[in-house]
């Protein structure tokens, strides 16, 4: 009897340590899916301030669904700080010698949205391309093409989101066949996706969201 009573708490602690792993593990998953989101808005913002100025860099990282915290330019040189979740990130983008500064902002507004496009299906960078065209400049995308972790960090976020999160595997933006876009931008897009083969399949729950239509 005294053994098995000496055995019990040590048994307890190894479950406790296992279940403090198990959350440590989690947090650490969170984090990197973070610090991955950070430096694709990082990027875009650097690219779009390099030409922009210091407002394209913050919208670029806005619509990259992060926020500007830093950004200082010198000559060619722009250097940006971008904050998603718990991860900050440090950019730096060298404008092309020729090529305008500050009052570029269209170009560097393009440049932002090929890096939020990145890994989307041929079929939607095609879509965006002619919405460019029909509005007059470069489509922001606040969540394009996610990797299933990407989709696992949202769904286990899910009460905190405004918007609906499909389970990991049953999201199109798995398969870089849906985006997301700024609330301001929907009337507009949404003008013109009948056009370009962009659906909103769910207007009320999720009207940020679009995708690319299915056949029939």
């Amino acid at each position: 009897m005294g053994e098995r009573g000496q055995i019990t708490p040590l048994v307890a602690l190894a479950v406790l340590a296992a279940a403090g792993a198990c959350i440590g593990l989690g947090r650490l998953g969170g984090t990197v899916v973070a610090e991955a989101r950070a430096d694709t808005a990082a990027d875009a913002a650097a690219l779009a301030g390099a030409t922009g100025g210091r407002e394209t860099a913050a919208r670029a990282a806005r619509a990259n669904g992060g926020r500007l915290v830093g950004f200082e330019q010198a000559g060619r040189d722009t250097r940006v700080t971008v904050v998603v979740g718990p991860a900050a990130v440090t950019a730096r983008a060298r404008r092309a010698r020729g090529r305008p500064g500050p009052t570029g902002a269209a170009e560097g507004a393009a440049e932002a949205a090929a890096v939020g496009r990145a890994g989307l299906a041929p079929e939607m960078l095609l879509a965006l391309e002619q919405a460019d065209r029909l509005l007059g400049g470069p489509v922001p995308i606040t969540s394009g093409y996610r990797l299933r972790e990407e989709q696992k960090w949202l769904w286990d976020r899910r009460l905190a989101n405004p918007y609906p999160v499909a389970p990991p595997g049953r999201s199109s933006h798995e398969l870089g066949r849906a985006v997301d876009v700024p609330p301001e931008v929907v009337p507009r897009l949404t003008a013109v996706a009948a056009r370009i083969g962009l659906c909103r399949p769910y207007p009320v729950r999720d009207p940020v969201h679009f995708e690319l239509c299915r056949d029939g």
